[in-house]
C-alpha cells in the first residue's frame, strides 16, 4: 500500500492512499494542476483516480472539487452532512448527477481491493471522519483537523502499518485570533 501527502496545511489538504489495483485521493483542497503534479511524483494520474474520500468541507479540503468533479467524473464519498455543506457552497459549482456516495462513520465499505472505515473526529465542521484504509495486512489512517482525541479515535489509530495525523488546536491561538469566543 502506498499513502502518500500531496499538500498539507491552511493552503489546502491532499493524500493519496491506493494499492496496486486502487487509488485514492483524501480531499482535494488544491488545484487540479498541483494534485495532477503530486500524483506524476508517484507515477499515477488524476484520470487513475477511483474515489475521492472527503473528510469534511472546509475550503482547505474541497477547493479542487468542483473542477476535478466535473473534469473526471470520479466519484466522492462523504458523510450526509459533509455532502449537504458542499452542496451549499456556491464556489464548487454545479456537481454530475450521482457524483455523491453517502458513507457513515463505523459502516466499513470497499472499493475495488481496498476496505475503508470511516470515523468520526472532533472538529468544526458538519459531521468530519477520518479514515483507517486496508489491504490485505496492511492498514493505514489518516485524521486530520483533529480538535482532541478520544479512546474513539485512538482504538481506530492503533495497529497500523503508517498514520497520517494532523492536531492543530492551539488554545492561545484560538484566544487572541479570529475566531469567535465559543
Amino acid at each position: 500500500m502506498k499513502l502518500c501527502s500531496i499538500a498539507s496545511g491552511s493552503s489546502g489538504n491532499c493524500i493519496f492512499a491506493g494499492s496496486e489495483n486502487t487509488s485514492l485521493l483524501v480531499d482535494v483542497g488544491i488545484s487540479g494542476k498541483r494534485i495532477e503534479f503530486g500524483l506524476n511524483e508517484i507515477d499515477r494520474t488524476t484520470s487513475d483516480i477511483d474515489g475521492i474520500l472527503i473528510t469534511h468541507e472546509h475550503s482547505d479540503h474541497i477547493k479542487g472539487l468542483g473542477v476535478i468533479a466535473r473534469k473526471y467524473r470520479i466519484p466522492i464519498y462523504a458523510t450526509a452532512g459533509t455532502i449537504d455543506a458542499m452542496e451549499q457552497m456556491s464556489t464548487l459549482g454545479k456537481l454530475p448527477e450521482g457524483i455523491f456516495h453517502e458513507i457513515r462513520a463505523d459502516e466499513p465499505y470497499r472499493i475495488k481491493d481496498m476496505m475503508v472505515h470511516p470515523f468520526s473526529i472532533s472538529h468544526d465542521a458538519a459531521q468530519p471522519v477520518g479514515y483507517r484504509l486496508e489491504h490485505g495486512e496492511q492498514t493505514i489512517g489518516i485524521a486530520t483537523d483533529m480538535g482532541e482525541y478520544s479512546d474513539y479515535i485512538i482504538s481506530n489509530l492503533q495497529n497500523l502499518d503508517a498514520l497520517l495525523l494532523e492536531a492543530n488546536h492551539d488554545v492561545n491561538m484560538l484566544q487572541v485570533g479570529k475566531y469567535p469566543y465559543y
